[in-house]
Order: structure tokens, then C-alpha cells, then sequence
């Protein structure tokens, strides 16, 4: 005999509402980011290298390119094998995600950004990083104009 979850299930296969709550996580609205607010493909990414303002920090280089297209800022992140394994790749990802998306305000409309990791970003707290993306979002804004 094998082990069952005591959760009961209703025909979709979901668990059941009365037992939702009891037996697994709330639901919670996405804090990620939205596909429109990403940079995915190659093209973009290389003109935002190629015709952008550039701005560096000791964690990551900014990159900043404005479209003029009017539609939200997008931003994207590129941490390369220089900077350690797969591993360390990706906690430099997270953290660089997270302190954008803790900051979503900062960049504006008609604006797309590209975070390029630095090895010093593999020991970095959160808060060091948050603290470099606050003070040098505005300062790459401003470098556009």
C-alpha cells in the first residue's frame, strides 16, 4: 500500500475549497514579472547594449535604452559563467530581481533596462544591492536626457 494525501478532490482533479485552505498554501497574486515587462529576445537585448547609456556599480552594469514607444519599461538580466556555476548564476538572478521588482517606480514608461551581473554581485546581500539599483536607476535616467 502506497501513502495519499488526505486532501479530497472534485472532478477537475483541483483540491476541493473546504480542504484548500486547510491542507496547502493560500493562493497569493504574483509578485514576478509580467511578460510585457521583460526583455526576451536577443535583438533587444543587443540594442539596448549597443544605443544605451551605461552605469556601473561594483554588483552589476546598467544599461538603459529609450524606445519612445510609450509602452512600460521592460527590463532584463544577463549573468554570464564568469560569474560562478549554475548555482550562484542563479541567486545573482534572483537577487537582481527581486530589488527591481521591489522598485517598479523607479523606471519609467517608453524605457528598457538591462542589469549585467559583475562577480561581486555572488556575495551580496539584498539591501546592498536594492541600495545600488535606487541610487543609479535615476542617475542612467538622467544620463539619457
Amino acid at each position: 500500500m502506497y501513502w495519499r494525501p488526505a486532501v479530497r478532490r472534485d472532478g477537475s482533479g483541483l483540491a476541493s475549497t473546504t480542504t484548500r485552505s486547510h491542507f496547502g498554501p493560500t493562493p497569493r497574486r504574483s509578485l514576478g514579472f509580467p511578460r510585457g515587462r521583460r526583455i526576451r529576445k536577443r535583438s533587444d537585448f543587443s540594442a539596448v547594449y549597443d544605443g544605451g547609456t551605461r552605469v556601473g556599480t561594483r554588483f552589476f552594469a546598467l544599461f538603459v535604452l529609450r524606445t519612445g514607444s510609450g509602452a512600460p519599461g521592460r527590463v532584463g538580466f544577463t549573468v554570464t559563467r564568469k560569474i560562478g556555476n549554475a548555482v550562484v548564476r542563479s541567486r545573482c538572478r534572483r537577487l537582481l530581481r527581486e530589488a527591481v521588482r521591489r522598485h517598479w517606480s523607479l523606471l519609467p514608461d517608453s524605457v528598457d533596462m538591462v542589469l549585467h551581473a559583475r562577480p561581486g554581485l555572488a556575495e551580496a546581500q539584498t539591501r546592498d544591492v536594492e541600495k545600488a539599483i535606487v541610487r543609479m536607476l535615476p542617475k542612467a535616467i538622467r544620463r539619457l536626457a
